[in-house]
């Protein structure tokens, strides 16, 4: 029979507001480049996703790509309201192959500097939540 802890504390809290945060704004991104067509050449036509796709498949490529990474966050976000173990990993994998796309596949402007910052807090803020769950996991 496994324990679950009563409560994690405010790292675990903090990081469920990151994640939602950032479900939000990346949902928000994908809104915004359907509603902007501006804002929408910068990042996405004139980086590799443009390049390859061409600039008329460049949105519904970018779309796919950060709704997946949505979806990904999403299912890492109930795990962390049911106190699971593996939910801060799976948020510290999809930050980091997040990332390593956006570098890959969009234009580097200088919001991917915010965006950078914003994934080294949110990996660690998760790094520290399951470090709390491991040890509260195995002193239970």
């Amino acid at each position: 029979m496994t324990t679950k802890p009563a409560s994690l504390g405010i790292i675990h809290k903090v990081l469920l507001a990151f994640v939602v945060i950032n479900i939000i704004g990346d949902i928000g991104n994908v809104a915004f480049w359907w509603a902007n067509p501006v804002s929408r050449a910068a990042s996405l036509n004139a980086g590799y996703i443009g390049a390859n796709t061409g600039v008329s498949n460049a949105l519904t490529a970018g779309t796919t790509i950060l709704l997946v990474v949505s979806v990904v966050y999403i299912v890492a976000l109930f795990g962390l309201l049911k106190q699971l173990l593996w939910a801060p990993k799976l948020i510290i994998a999809i930050s980091v192959a997040n990332r390593a796309l956006a570098l890959v596949l969009y234009f580097i402007s200088p919001a991917f500097a915010f965006w950078a910052i914003w994934s080294i807090m949110l990996i660690t803020v998760s790094y520290f939540d399951w470090s709390k769950m491991n040890t509260t996991a195995t002193a239970a």
